[in-house]
């Protein structure tokens, strides 16, 4: 949330006066230890200074092109200046330096600026605060030493400090009003009590970690990379400043400005970002007002884009959490299902966002952001319509696809001159639904409807649109209910219908009626109809129901479907409403598609041969029943070495199986080998066997082939006793 202007804040600074007592460098200052050894401690207190150019923090918003465009965060020193203290500072080298007494919104006044010369410099606030320094130029760092003044505060750096540090630190220093922790891109500013409460009997490390772990997620989101090769894209080094204060601004549970991200107390969101048990969406979205580009956030999108950091900061540290909710979704789809509507008047519009992302990959938002970035500042859009336009070009551009589409099911559509303006980018149409694409069923734009999945729409005649909306019926979560108007009683029927991509076939639909908030709506007499077009349903179930909280079943005829109604007559719902926690809709049981077996005994080969004898179907080539180490089959073939035959499959079949063995009608003289070749290629061959021999299994690939040639050796020891048996042999597809 974002509550200020720029013209403001400079006219508040201008009316400051700050006074800056420069002094001669000529006598020569010994760096004093002060009292930098605590009675209650060995921490050494810390007042020569490196502060390193970070640049200009109005130049730095520009060139991301953010809409907060400056991060008045500055380098602490851990120093805090009481009201009127002087505060000696010796400045070294030539380039400018500012320092800071005070930290807005922290403080009840606003934070003082005393632009520093070389040498030795004396400052004090009629306000007081914490000590820190500005350096706004490009390159380069400036040595300061804080000669005198100033009182030591818990100062928690990441990399420098360790958990013991941090509770000698509390220890230390019980009278501090503020703490101060850093790490490599956050900056807290807290007061002592609040730190004391919910970070004392934590490790600082940990908490500082997480929040580099999701601010870097964002610095991704943004396509920022200190390592890009192209300053443009680089991360700004101001840090991204969590700042508590007392109070809040009107209905803000929290809020960003130039002062950072401020986690009030009054609204237990500063407890909440010490907290890792407790931290999560607001710490986040607050962030992530740093980081918003201003020329593709319209007025109704301030609260929407930023969330698209939220999201990324979520992903990071949940990875197996869903970006948004089922519920969130389906309300979603129900809105871009309607035949007419208005992008202003949803309440999806960051599902809106997501989409994008789902469909062209983590890449998406990035790159967009490098394309504001490498815009002319003449070229960047100013009205919401330009923004809106130039958001519909420029995504296009992104995704490789002329968006139009799914942005014309948004109800965001774009002008004749947009639309003319990607058709000269020659980008092919995009035809897939992404715009029916979640976390549960991700569309490509290389997909088609067939690809989309489950409920895309929930109708109803009546709801209580703002609290108990009719797609909480099918969200997922108990907690919701979909529930008639309260204002309009006894107007039956009432009705909630499904809406599905695709026709299924139902066979099945629960009802689990409002578990909390007493019985109203709770439906005792239903009727279910179903239909393929929306506009004509027909009755497939009628009956009744125990005023009760238990779930209901009901299963019926399974039935082609498009569109599932459940209707309430009159008089079936408690009190003259109707309300579900949740409806379910089952489809029938697919039913898997069985192996056709054909056993080759009950076909004709395509030819045959055989060194002895007459090949036999379901008998040994005696005639006898087929035995295979004592034991006896009724199906298969019977043959005798040396013996081939083929049969033709013309593509038909998936597998051939059998089992191969000598039989057992001769003694231990027989001796062959079986082999299959398939197309001409040796698939199988069993080695040597003999009547005392283990039967071998026989399965080979058929898909896609032609030819099935089943052979049978003498072993290289005559035909004598070759009496060989293909059992069980068959053709599966």
């Amino acid at each position: 949330m974002r509550k200020f202007k720029k013209s403001l804040q400079i006219l508040t600074l201008m009316v400051v006066t700050a006074v800056v007592v420069a002094v001669s460098p000529s006598g020569v200052l010994a760096q004093t230890s002060e009292a930098a050894i605590t009675q209650q401690s060995n921490l050494v207190v810390q007042r020569n200074f490196e502060v390193k150019a970070l640049g200009d923090i109005w130049a730095e918003g520009a060139r991301e092109r953010r809409a907060i465009d400056a991060r008045k965060i500055y380098q602490p020193t851990g120093l805090y200046a009481q009201p009127n203290e002087q505060i000696t500072i010796e400045v070294s080298g030539n380039k400018p330096i500012t320092a800071v007494i005070g930290v807005h919104r922290h403080d009840k006044e606003w934070a003082l600026f005393y632009p520093l010369q070389p040498g030795i410099n004396t400052i004090s606030s009629p306000n007081g605060g914490l000590l820190s320094f500005d350096n706004s130029n490009n390159e380069g760092s400036i040595n300061v030493n804080v000669v005198s003044g100033g009182s030591p505060v818990p100062f928690f750096v990441l990399g420098k400090n360790t958990n013991a540090d941090w509770q000698a630190m509390m220890n230390a220093y019980p009278n501090a009003p503020s703490v101060v922790l850093q790490s490599e891109r956050a900056l807290f500013v807290f007061y002592y009590a609040s730190a004391k409460d919910h970070i004392l009997n934590q490790d600082p490390i940990a908490v500082l970690q997480t929040y580099d772990t999701f601010i870097t997620a964002q610095d991704q989101i943004s396509g920022l990379s200190n390592s890009d090769s192209d300053p443009r894209h680089r991360l700004d080094r101001h840090l991204i400043g969590f700042v508590e204060s007392e109070k809040t601004i009107p209905g803000a549970y929290a809020y960003a400005g130039w002062d950072g991200a401020i986690m009030p107390k009054e609204t237990g969101a500063s407890a909440d970002a010490l907290d890792l048990t407790r931290m999560g969406w607001g710490q986040y979205h607050e962030a992530g007002h740093l980081r918003q580009q201003g020329p593709w956030t319209w007025g109704e999108m301030g609260e929407v884009t930023v969330n698209l950091y939220s999201l990324a900061a979520k992903k990071v540290l949940k990875p197996t959490e869903p970006a948004r909710s089922q519920g969130e979704y389906l309300a979603a789809f129900s809105f871009v299902d309607q035949p007419t509507k208005n992008f202003s008047d949803s309440n999806s519009k960051l599902e809106m966002l997501w989409q994008l992302n789902l469909a062209f990959g983590d890449n998406f938002y990035p790159e967009l952001h490098r394309l504001y970035r490498e815009m002319a500042n003449a070229d960047l859009p100013t009205t919401d319509d330009q923004k809106k336009q130039a958001f519909i070009l420029n995504t296009s551009k992104v995704a490789h696809y002329d968006l139009t589409p799914f942005f014309d099911k948004w109800g965001l559509s774009a002008t004749n001159e947009t639309r003319n303006k990607i058709n000269s980018l020659n980008l092919p149409l995009l035809t897939a639904p992404i715009w029916f694409g979640s976390d549960y069923n991700i569309i490509k734009p290389t997909d088609g409807m067939d690809k989309v999945k489950g409920i895309i729409g929930v109708t109803t005649n009546s709801q209580e649109t703002s609290s108990e909306p009719a797609v909480n019926a099918f969200d997922g979560n108990t907690n919701s209910i979909w529930h008639s108007a309260w204002n309009k009683q006894n107007q039956f029927p009432y009705n909630i219908t499904a809406k599905y991509a695709n026709p299924s076939t139902f066979s099945k639909l629960t009802y689990l009626p409002r578990q909390t908030g007493g019985e109203n709506g709770i439906i005792t007499n239903y009727r279910i109809l179903t239909s393929l077009d929306g506009a004509t349903f027909n009755e497939i179930k009628t009956g009744t129901w125990a005023k009760d909280s238990i779930e209901k079943t009901v299963t019926f005829t399974p039935t082609l479907a498009r569109y599932v109604r459940l209707e309430v007559p009159q008089g079936g719902g408690t009190n003259g409403f109707a309300s579900a926690s949740e409806i379910k809709i089952f489809e029938t049981d697919s039913i898997t598609p069985q192996p056709v077996t054909t056993y080759l005994s009950d076909i004709d080969w395509f030819s045959a041969t055989t060194g002895w004898g007459t090949i036999q179907k379901d008998r040994s080539v005696y005639g006898s029943t087929l035995k295979l180490n004592d034991k006896t089959y009724t199906k298969g073939l019977g043959t005798h070495a040396n013996s081939e035959i083929v049969y033709k499959l013309d593509g038909k079949y998936t597998s051939f199986a059998a089992l191969v063995g000598v039989d057992g009608e001769v003694g231990f003289v027989g001796s062959v080998e079986f082999q299959v070749e398939v197309d001409n290629q040796v698939v199988f061959s069993s080695g040597i066997m003999h009547n005392n021999t283990e039967p071998k299994e026989v399965n080979v690939n058929l898909s896609g082939k032609n030819e099935l040639k089943l052979i049978v050796t003498d072993g290289e020891d005559g035909i004598n006793s070759d009496h060989a048996d293909w059992v069980n042999a068959r053709l599966i597809k």
